[in-house]
């Protein structure tokens, strides 16, 4: 479960700590309040695509952080352990950080490990799965129905 996500720097954030609670969570506010920055941001610790422009101007860097509280039989750890980077004193504990530079380049680290874009993703692709408001509709049916398929047997 994210149960903390630290924002420095990034977009037209300048700082922000979230703590999120057991349950539901939401991000409410009125347009251009910054609720899609936060995704991006979590986009990108996750492992994400990483913008020099998401970087706050004036600003040489940004920092995202995310902690996870960890199940005892999380799946993630096994991909961790395999990484060398789970921690061994508090394993349910684990914390994603990615410093993205103003240059376009970026940093990542797992419990404090350096690590690479790809490890990080792996990771991220275990604790969250991010939707856009638009995703249902790849579920809808194409706008022109498919041929039966005694048709395509020639029957």
């Amino acid at each position: 479960m994210l149960v903390e996500l630290h924002i420095r720097d990034f977009a037209v954030i300048d700082r922000l700590h979230i703590a999120f609670r057991p349950g539901f969570n939401v991000l409410t506010g009125e347009t251009g309040a910054g609720k899609s920055i936060v995704v991006d941001a979590l986009q990108t610790v996750l492992g994400g695509r990483a913008r020099s422009d998401l970087v706050r101007a004036g600003r040489d860097a940004a920092l995202v952080e995310a902690v996870f509280e960890l199940a005892d039989d999380a799946p993630v750890k096994a991909v961790l352990e395999e990484m060398h980077v789970l921690d061994a004193e508090d394993p349910n504990t684990l914390v994603l950080r990615r410093d993205v530079f103003s240059n376009g380049r970026s940093r990542c680290r797992i419990n404090g490990h350096l690590v690479t874009v790809a490890q990080l993703a792996a990771v991220g692709a275990h604790l969250v799965d991010l939707h856009g408001q638009h995703d249902p509709q790849s579920l809808s049916p194409p706008p022109h129905p498919a041929a039966p398929p005694d048709a395509l047997g020639g029957a």
